[in-house]
């Protein structure tokens, strides 16, 4: 991680994503003296970042330059702190996410399974069943 003062330090980050908030990623910032920062984004910023340069606002994503491939996240809040990860490690996350996503809309519990559920359920209370 390198704060805004361009001081850099290593911290333990985790990469979490839950099946309940299917279209979020938390990226878990684990500090000294176990405090933990944490910051939610969209599980797909994390996928385009290994490409191109995405996000907007607090949270923005890009290849991180150098020698070791990387995936660049900056945080804003209120100073920039950027916190580098291991483009491999990205991609696998990513590529794991995708396919738990995959099977969850095989099985009718993603978001796009809500819709129709949510009109039949409307349907009926307002006709009166």
């Amino acid at each position: 991680m390198v704060l805004a003062d361009d001081e850099g330090t290593i911290v333990a980050a985790e990469l979490v994503y839950r099946p309940d908030d299917c279209l979020a990623v938390r990226l878990v910032l684990l500090g000294p003296d176990g405090m933990e920062a944490t910051w939610t984004f969209a599980w797909a910023l994390l996928a385009l970042s290994l490409m191109f340069s995405a996000g907007d606002g607090d949270i923005t994503v890009r290849p991180a330059p150098g020698p070791i491939a990387g995936v660049e996240v900056a945080l804003v809040s209120p100073s920039v702190a950027r916190v580098w990860l291991p483009a491999e490690k990205a991609a696998d996350f990513a590529r794991k996410v995708r396919e738990v996503r995959e099977v969850r809309k095989r099985v009718g519990r993603d978001l796009s399974g809500i819709t129709p559920a949510l009109d039949l359920e409307l349907a009926a209370i307002t006709s009166g069943a």
